[in-house]
């Protein structure tokens, strides 16, 4: 019990810590509210589905510019990004640090069962009086 209490406030630290930096950040006026090429396609298959090429034979210059008009057309509010960056986002790196936290002494006793078994095998190879 007293693991999954430290695995949880772990967690609740970590997300205190985003929480506060995107607070900070909102309440400075300065969240990024821009798109990021998450928020745009895939414009390399796309280009060449349209044109029936290869993936391969898509000009590079092609691609930056459907890019760059993808992203220059995505703007958030403040209020979104908040919301999408640190307020939901943000419990990810939280959830998965009080994760492995649990799961460490189950992952350090599994390598030390396989390393014992390594140290039994190799000695099993071993001549007997050598």
């Amino acid at each position: 019990m007293k693991r999954i209490a430290l695995a949880v406030g772990i967690g609740v630290v970590i997300y205190a810590l985003a929480l506060g930096t995107g607070s900070m950040l909102y309440a400075s006026g300065v969240t990024a509210t821009g798109a990021t090429h998450n928020d745009c396609a895939d414009f390399r298959s796309e280009i060449a589905s349209e044109r029936g090429i290869g993936d391969d034979e898509v000009p590079q210059s092609e691609i930056k510019q459907r890019t760059r008009s993808c992203l220059a057309s995505h703007e958030l509010t403040e209020g979104h990004a908040f919301r999408s960056e640190y307020l939901f986002w943000s419990i990810w790196p939280a959830v998965i640090c009080g994760a492995v936290f649990l799961v460490w002494p189950l992952w350090a006793r599994a390598l030390e069962r396989q390393e014992f078994g390594d140290v039994v095998r190799d000695a099993s190879h071993l001549e007997p009086g050598a």
